[in-house]
């Protein structure tokens, strides 16, 4: 085991190849169903899971080998690169589109969602970006300069159109900016100002006014717009405090649309119960701890705001894909990190904990040699 490896958080590590572990199994229990009556073969997915979850784990542990300072010096590259493919999407043909959105691009077999991309190349770049900024982050022009790449992403991402993603990096954006150490009163001035523009881009689109007055009505909507959130609650009522089973949820006999995406976790809650998936929740929390606790460790800025972005957004999309299955939100198409189906997704969230674990590596690293010099502050 070389330096690095041996220096990162095995806590971190190790959970993270367990989660991997989790979701092959419950990419199956929640798929096999589909997979016979649409390909012929209860295994199609899982088979597709597996091939991606082990070139995740090569990914993954690439990037725990590479020097994150590497990264953030290449970020201006990966984000205009990003920033190409979210525009090249756009001009897909409409055959490429999957209910009616154009968000995946597509290369032999595999296909993965560009906002993924994006997602990545944002973090890096504003992290490199507010540790050139320093405490002129708090002066208005360098923080429209950041906002303005924030913006970029956003506006293509929402295009596509993906809403929730484009919701999810706004926040993860403006979070970072804040950590950095942007003024209160411009972030919450801006969010004041975003908020009317995010309500009525809502309201003006058929389907997601659809999806909101069946929320809204859920009661008066059950074999209609309230039909996947009503279904969802049944699984989770089904499972009671100890699950039927993995493998016996009847949901995921098509009463659930996507059961193996953006429904896993009331399959899971199905078949798992309540106690089964509380505990899937704390081993999330505990990822999305050991990530903060990095970034509050970290040996520079840089690193701080890389692992508070990567461990921001597994937190957001869990609450909202919770949330979304509890019927606490509106529908909308969030996974759960590493154990929804979606095999280039994996890859590009066991990349960014990679990035993670090469912080607490290089961290561990840097505090032995400083060990010599207790009273000394980080910068």
């Amino acid at each position: 085991m070389n330096s690095k490896m041996s220096k990162m958080d095995i806590g971190l590590f190790t959970a993270l190849l367990i989660m991997l572990g989790f979701g092959i199994v419950f990419v199956y229990s929640s798929s096999f169903a589909l997979a016979q009556h649409k390909f012929g073969g209860s295994d199609f997915f899982l088979s597709r899971q597996t091939v991606r979850a082990v070139m995740a784990i090569v990914s993954f542990m690439f990037f725990i080998n590479v020097d994150y300072h590497l990264l953030g010096r290449i970020s201006n590259l990966i984000y205009l690169g990003a920033v190409g493919l979210l525009v090249f999407v756009l001009f897909l043909p409409e055959s490429q589109a999957v209910n009616g959105a154009k968000r995946w691009i597509s290369i032999g077999t595999m296909s993965f969602q560009v906002s993924d991309v994006a997602r990545m190349a944002l973090i890096l770049l504003l992290a490199r970006s507010c540790e050139k900024a320093g405490t002129q982050i708090r002066e208005w022009p360098v923080l429209v300069s950041n906002l303005l790449k924030i913006g970029l992403v956003c506006v293509l991402v929402l295009l596509e159109p993906n809403f929730s993603t484009c919701m999810i990096l706004a926040f993860t954006g403006l979070a970072i900016l804040f950590l950095s150490g942007a003024r209160f009163a411009h972030l919450a001035g801006l969010f004041l100002a975003v908020v009317p523009v995010a309500v009525f881009l809502v309201l003006r689109t058929p389907y997601r006014r659809a999806r909101l007055t069946g929320f809204l009505q859920m009661s008066e909507n059950i074999s209609s717009l309230g039909y996947q959130t009503y279904q969802s609650l049944i699984g989770l009522g089904n499972g009671g405090l100890f699950g039927v089973g993995i493998g016996k949820g009847e949901q995921k006999f098509f009463y659930l649309p996507e059961p193996h995406t953006d429904f896993a976790i009331s399959i899971m809650g199905e078949e798992i119960g309540f106690l089964g998936l509380m505990i899937i929740m704390a081993l999330f929390a505990f990822i999305v701890y050991r990530g903060m606790r990095i970034a509050l460790r970290a040996p520079d800025r840089m690193g701080q705001l890389m692992a508070f972005g990567f461990s921001f957004v597994i937190a957001a999309y869990v609450f909202i894909h919770a949330c979304v299955g509890t019927g606490l939100i509106p529908t909308t198409g969030v996974p759960l990190p590493f154990l929804s189906y979606g095999g280039m997704s994996l890859i590009f969230m066991m990349s960014s904990m990679g990035i993670v674990l090469n912080i607490s590596s290089q961290s561990r690293l840097e505090s032995m040699q400083r060990r010599n010099k207790p009273g000394e502050l980080r910068s």
